[in-house]
């Protein structure tokens, strides 16, 4: 399972350690090619040229709208939308396999599988592999989490404990048809069930390297290199082409976030 893969080496701020026959690199304990060049678009460029009005929030610009957020939640309530949510926080949590495990226990009061995903409050647990956990939240949210994981670690289990916010971006498919583009994608395997893969798991679109956290069937979430997340944009454009995709802004991104938890409480309540 890889954390994060990289497109090349210059500016990133990943652990790498010498190059492998196939002329990649091994990052994070993982073998991962190096692609000998092509085109590569800047994320804020792609956005820019999409109409994307920014504003700061909790101290970066961030993609509010493009133009209407009434008409970008529609978009969302009826079809699918493309969110720019790099701004989250992502810790890695790593440990002994069953040191990790009895943390996990202490955190989420559960178990939590390789491949699982778990959320917990505001963030999401990913097991990225047996001896190494994702924590996806608010920048806030994250920033506590990471303290509380350290002081635990220096009672209970020997943890290292790395911000991977700066090296990885998030792109998020969601509304009604996200699961469409998905299937499209390929990321529910060759069956096209979602119920047949993991809810956290890699995967490529186009050659690139991507971490897929499915969320629920009308949202997920993918981490990639940030050297790459332009790249990733335009390629999740193309492959949601025929079924609507748009740009969406963070203000209609969390407006129908709120259906969407009253929906699903509905659907409890039923």
């Amino acid at each position: 399972m890889v954390v994060v893969s990289l497109p090349n080496g210059q500016g990133s701020q990943a652990q790498r350690t010498g190059p492998t026959a196939s002329g990649g690199y091994t990052v994070l304990g993982v073998s991962v090619f190096v692609s000998p060049g092509g085109p590569s678009y800047e994320l804020d460029d792609v956005l820019r040229r999409a109409g994307a009005v920014f504003s700061g929030r909790v101290g970066r610009p961030v993609a509010v709208n493009y133009g209407s957020a009434c008409g970008e939640l529609a978009v969302c309530v009826s079809g699918v939308g493309l969110v720019d949510r790099s701004g989250l926080s992502t810790l890695e949590i790593e440990a002994p396999a069953a040191q990790l495990g009895l943390l996990i226990e202490r955190f989420l009061d559960g178990v939590l599988a390789p491949g699982g995903a778990l959320s917990v409050g505001a963030t999401w647990w990913c097991r990225a592999a047996p001896n190494r956990i994702l924590a996806i939240s608010e920048p806030a949210v994250g920033q506590r989490l990471g303290e509380r994981v350290r002081v635990q670690a220096m009672h209970q289990v020997p943890v290292v404990v790395r911000d991977r916010s700066a090296e990885l971006a998030a792109l998020e498919l969601l509304g009604r048809d996200a699961h469409q583009v998905l299937r499209r994608l390929g990321v529910f395997g060759e069956s096209g069930d979602p119920r047949g893969v993991h809810p956290f798991s890699p995967g490529t679109v186009e050659g690139i390297d991507v971490l897929w956290l499915l969320e629920s069937d009308r949202r997920a979430l993918a981490l990639v290199a940030h050297e790459r997340a332009g790249d990733l944009w335009r390629a999740l454009e193309q492959a949601g082409h025929e079924f609507g995709i748009s740009c969406v802004g963070r203000d209609a991104a969390t407006r129908y976030a709120l259906l969407e938890r009253f929906r699903r409480a509905r659907l409890l309540g039923d």
